[in-house]
């Protein structure tokens, strides 16, 4: 009988329960047996065919079969088929008088060596795309072993089918490490008689008379139907972890008897598109194996290479990469580029910085993928010791990769795949958001200027303000760029009315505070509606405190500019200053000495207010050059805040919005340290605030629906790229492009070489994209096209320049200097040489404001920054993403 653990599905199967049968046990008469893939022959001694047939019949029980009469070519043994698809295996017998050789049952193919594509033996032409509807195979590779390639291979589909989607998730995972089949044996547990295997489909593909092996993909396909588990189809290397041995198929058969080096790719895929799934995930095993190299040099192919930090797994994947640039590049659009896992890295941030040599190592290897700007996913992920040997059973392998937290780290690569979104938008709604997403988005351009927009988006360092002073009342000066939100902050905290107010909207919880708000100065640039709120706001604040007699602003601009003529101490400054706080509130107006009064009649009335100064650039427009200007802001900056420290009860505080190149100029030496001081509210967008902003606006105009918006304060870049597929789509082309993703795009083209991002820029490119995408048809799965983003970005720049220019009077000087060179040296990157107009203290102004960035000889200018110095790049496009690496690595960030 056919032993319990082999299943009749090739010749293969049958070459196997023959050579399980001993030597010593098989008959006289038996001179040979010989399988292939279309017959076994067998040969007897000369009148023995009666009792070869009941040999078999016993052997092969219950699937032998033979005719009643007496010829040697009625016998069959029938396979696994499809029902109505019966297949079979015919059995010649052979009488013969010769003597049987020993063994009398030698295994039909020998072991060959690796096959490699080498353009020298044959001209192998790039595969045809494949067509969408086509499942990406996605194959995970490793130099060496013991470096988390089937752990993350387990995780990528944990991951995929966790995602939320209309439509229930599916995942073929292959087990493709034919000699040490990991993902087998911890399936023993779940699946102990897996219904069929990796081995078998290579053997019935290689059988297959179809070109394409179509009724191996059919078969395979039906039996794997009962391997479903947790949404995953598990297809084993082996039906039996311990017949590895036996492989007698392998995938250089395939290769060999074929015209098509990529078969085994293509039958993968198909056997993919058979089942249903939307992914095939092959876990491969370690170094060049025959199945690997077919894989890996299959520019289709979504080759993912774990590393360790080990110069031996370094190196070894770095000769893997050389290999695929050599020969396995192709042009093609929609081929992906490799991705690079980088696992057991040290998460003590004093070591991460182990991880930058050899992440410099492979990029620049794989540099021949990265025309324009493009550049291949990188996933680090830290060690697990739970890892290091996988248990017996799915759940528990399960449970301890979501513990992890490599599950989510996984999540990363999904945005890579050409994957259906888990959201869509309505065709007939795709014109009307995106033009109310310009309409919307161009008015918070503006509302810095402007009391239109009431609400505002609570940023990590407004919540820390809030926190901070919600029992206590504010003394702090804030520091932000120009474009970062500083106008329209105040604007939402004079709107409030009350201290209070404002820290619960910007998400504190416990406050504890009354304080009155009482704006001293606002900017200039503010339109009839904002003045008017400001006014009305300080109003309402002497009326509570029961003044009447308030000093107007205009009065206040021109004392602090008459006494800017005269060379005063920042003493005299800071009691300037006080009084001027008690002016603007009508308390004993053009008294010398109210500021300090101010304090005393507060804490009798149990009363508090909270000061709040902008537009101070309006007011010291010399802060680089006036030395009484610099004492003035000194004062204010410094002596300010801590005299109203000083104060029993503090009735008074007093919240300062500056632009950081004043703190600079204006403080000198202990400019650092103040900053530091003030740090956590300081208006900097981290990437992930940037990405919060741009969540919080098309959520809050309802342009897409978004999660609960107070889910995002805890998401990180890459789950937040996750939640804005629909604004912008996975990547700056179809999901099956090389272009790079969306997201991180947009984010490195803001960003200038300090890494900072400007909210105005932001929702600028929002506004301008929205407009340049309105009329497309093409695009449906997103509202924002790619072209129409990159055709932003050049406004964006432009605006930005003009912008800075009104303002800061030393950069407009050096950027008109770069706008007047001849047409043929505004080239970048520039070196020295290029540009003699650009002296060292010139240059070092540019660095240190984050508009260029040195890398050797040469200078390379931010991209925000390009276009508005009517710059363009030496070759082709920018290296956008290359470049904000560069800066970022140069900060100590990854």
């Amino acid at each position: 009988m056919i032993p319990s653990d082999i299943r009749l599905y090739t010749w293969v199967d049958v070459e196997d329960v023959l050579l399980g049968i001993k030597s010593d046990e098989l008959p006289k008469w038996l001179v040979f047996a010989r399988c292939y893939w279309d017959e076994l022959s067998i040969g007897i001694s000369v009148g023995k065919i009666a009792e070869a047939k009941e040999w078999l019949q016993e052997v092969f029980e219950p699937r032998f079969r033979a005719g009643k009469t007496e010829e040697i070519t009625n016998c069959f043994l029938i396979l696994e088929s499809i029902k109505g698809e019966e297949r079979s295996l015919p059995i010649w017998f052979e009488e013969t008088d010769e003597k049987a050789p020993t063994p009398k049952l030698i295994p039909s193919l020998s072991r060959p060596g690796v096959i490699w594509f080498d353009r020298q033996d044959r001209d192998i032409q790039p595969p045809e795309i494949f067509p969408s509807d086509i499942p990406p195979v996605v194959a995970f590779h490793s130099f060496k072993g013991g470096v988390g390639r089937t752990t993350h291979a387990l995780a990528l589909a944990q991951a995929f089918i966790q995602e939320k989607t209309p439509k229930k998730r599916k995942v073929l995972v292959i087990d493709g490490d034919l000699e040490a089949p990991g993902i087998s044996w911890m399936l023993e547990g779940r699946l102990p008689n897996p219904p069929i295997s990796f081995a078998d489909f290579l053997a019935l593909a290689h059988g297959d008379s179809t070109p394409t092996a179509e009724e191996a993909i059919k078969l395979v396909s039906d039996r794997l139907k009962s391997a479903l588990i947790d949404g995953i189809y598990f297809l084993p290397a082996f039906r039996s972890t311990t017949r590895f041995t036996t492989l007698e198929i392998k995938p250089e058969h395939l290769i060999q008897g074929s015209e098509n080096p990529f078969l085994i790719t293509e039958i993968l895929a198909n056997l993919g598109k058979a089942l249903g799934v939307d992914i095939v995930i092959i876990d491969l095993r370690s170094g060049l194996s025959e199945l690997a190299t077919g894989l890996i040099l299959d520019p289709r192919v979504y080759r993912v290479f774990v590393t360790t930090l080990s110069e031996q797994s370094v190196a070894g994947t770095k000769q893997i990469l050389e290999l695929i640039a050599d020969r396995a590049i192709s042009n093609a659009e929609e081929n992906p580029l490799p991705a690079l896992i980088f696992t057991k890295v040290p998460e003590n941030e004093q070591l991460k910085y182990l991880i930058v040599e050899p992440e410099e190592r492979l990029l620049e290897t794989i540099q021949p993928f990265l025309e324009k700007d493009r550049e291949p996913l990188r996933i680090i992920t830290p060690f697990a010791e739970n890892l290091l040997v996988l248990p017996k059973s799915w759940k528990d392998v399960r449970n301890l990769l979501q513990q992890s937290g490599i599950v989510e780290k996984m999540r990363t690569l999904l945005e890579c795949l050409p994957i259906d979104n888990s959201k869509s938008i309505e065709e007939k709604s795709l014109t009307s958001k995106r033009k109310s997403l310009q309409e919307r988005a161009e008015k918070l351009v503006y509302a810095e200027r402007s009391s239109e927009i009431s609400d505002f988006f609570a940023t990590t360092p407004l919540r820390n303000l809030a926190s901070d002073y919600q029992n206590s009342i504010p003394i702090t000066v804030i520091v932000g760029a120009k474009g970062s939100g500083k106008t329209y902050t105040f604007l939402q905290i004079v709107r409030r009315e009350n201290w209070g107010t404002f820290a619960r909207d910007a998400g504190a919880t416990e406050v504890n505070s009354q304080a009155l708000i009482a704006p001293i100065l606002e900017s200039r640039n503010l339109d009839s509606d904002a003045r008017n709120l400001v006014t009305e706001t300080r109003n309402k604040t002497l009326a509570i405190l029961g003044f009447d007699r308030p000093q107007d602003t205009t009065s206040i601009r021109d004392l602090i500019s008459d006494n800017c003529k005269i060379q005063l101490h920042e003493g005299e400054w800071r009691k300037i200053w006080l009084d001027i706080m008690a002016w603007v509130i009508g308390f004993e107006p053009q008294n010398k000495g109210a500021g300090q009064n101010l304090t005393e009649y507060l804490t009798q009335k149990d009363q508090q207010v909270v000061f709040v100064i902008d537009g101070l650039e309006d007011l010291f427009q010399n802060f680089a050059s006036d030395e009484n200007q610099q004492t003035a802001l000194r004062a204010l900056l410094q002596e300010v805040p801590l005299w109203l420290e000083q104060q029993p009860g503090r009735p008074l505080g007093i919240v300062i919005f500056i632009r950081r190149d004043i703190v600079v100029d204006a403080i000198h030496q202990n400019a650092a340290q103040m900053m530091d001081r003030y740090r956590p509210y300081a208006l900097k967008w981290s990437r992930e605030g940037a990405l919060r902003l741009v969540a919080w606006v098309i959520d809050k105009f309802e342009i897409i629906e978004m999660v609960d918006i107070d889910k995002l304060q805890d998401m990180d870049e890459e789950e937040l790229a996750r939640e804005l597929v629909l604004l912008w789509g996975k990547k700056l082309g179809s999901d099956r492009s090389k272009e790079p993703r969306s997201a991180k795009w947009v984010l490195d083209a803001l960003s200038d070489f300090n890494l900072q991002i400007q909210s105005r820029d932001l929702v600028r490119l929002l506004s301008l994209a929205a407009s340049n995408s309105t009329n497309d048809t093409k695009f449906q799965d997103r509202l924002l096209i790619p072209k129409g983003i990159r055709d932003a970005l050049i406004e964006c720049s432009l605006q930005k320049i003009e912008e800075i220019s009104q303002e800061n009077t030393v950069l407009k000087d050096i950027f008109t200097d770069l706008k007047n060179l001849p047409k043929k040296s505004k080239k970048t990157p520039f070196t020295r040489r290029n540009i003699k107009q650009l002296s060292l203290e010139k240059l070092k102004i540019l660095e240190d404001n984050g508009v260029i960035i040195r890398e050797g000889d040469n200078y390379h200018i931010a991209e925000i920054f390009l276009s508005g110095l009517d710059f363009t790049q030496l070759s082709g496009r920018t290296k956008i993403m290359y470049l904000q690496r560069l800066a970022r690595s140069r900060a100590g960030r990854n």
